[in-house]
């Protein structure tokens, strides 16, 4: 009883710890095929299972309202719009990882082979995908103030800007990709991994007009990837 009312008071740290569980079994199970312990699988799986970590936690930042039974009727209703820039923001983070978990799977599919500074970076990355919940938290409470936004456009940015560089390391002098690459496509990966923060660092000086007006260019990045990714990334 009391394990489960720890788990009503701590739902984000519960999610976790399944979590944590899950990928900790699978990498073991991936270790056992792989005598070196360490494999290009091995960091996908387990950047896999943070990427699922994130995306739980802004789901868990979404709580259903609590009325004194006597008010529901005439407050449920307000209280229900007044999250709906919580739903927002989980929807535009959403589909922000969504694309980060695309390129990363795009970019880590050239790897055939690794190092320690691409184990660095990769961690890195993780770290800011991880660190995603919490500015998604903090534009779904105050999405017009400008240091919200500026904070979300900085850490989103960020996040694009590490796993660009990953790639920067892997592909500079073929290091850790497969030399039969062009040169034209790791050139035109580069620049699809620069389009998302590119658009985040952007949104920043709009922000000093209006908060809401660099909210709104934010839902361009995931369109602009995509029409990129068909048209030269084919």
């Amino acid at each position: 009883m009391d394990d489960l009312d720890e788990k009503k008071k701590n739902p984000r740290g519960h999610s976790v710890l399944i979590a944590a569980m899950v990928v900790t079994s699978s990498i073991k199970d991936l270790d056992r095929q792989s005598p070196s312990g360490l494999s290009i699988q091995t960091l996908t799986l387990f950047s896999d299972a943070v990427f699922a970590i994130a995306i739980t936690l802004l789901a868990i930042d979404i709580r259903v309202p609590q009325l004194a039974e006597e008010l529901i009727k005439a407050q449920l209703n307000n209280e229900i719009i007044g999250l709906a820039p919580r739903f927002i923001s989980f929807i535009l983070t959403f589909f922000i990882i969504g694309s980060y978990w695309i390129s990363y799977h795009r970019t880590m599919h050239q790897m055939i082979r690794y190092d320690r500074g691409l184990i660095s970076l990769n961690l890195l990355f993780l770290m800011f995908i991880v660190l995603l919940p919490f500015p998604n938290d903090l534009i779904g409470k105050y999405p017009t103030q400008q240091v919200a936004v500026i904070v979300y456009a900085i850490i989103t940015a960020a996040t694009g800007i590490s796993l660009c560089l990953l790639w920067l390391h892997a592909s500079k002098r073929y290091r850790l990709i497969d030399e039969v690459r062009p040169a034209g496509y790791i050139k035109r990966l580069t620049v699809r991994l620069l389009i998302s923060p590119s658009i985040f660092l952007i949104s920043i000086p709009v922000s000093f007009l209006n908060p809401l007006y660099s909210l709104a260019t934010w839902f361009f990045a995931f369109p602009i990837g995509v029409y990129f990714e068909r048209t030269y990334l084919k």
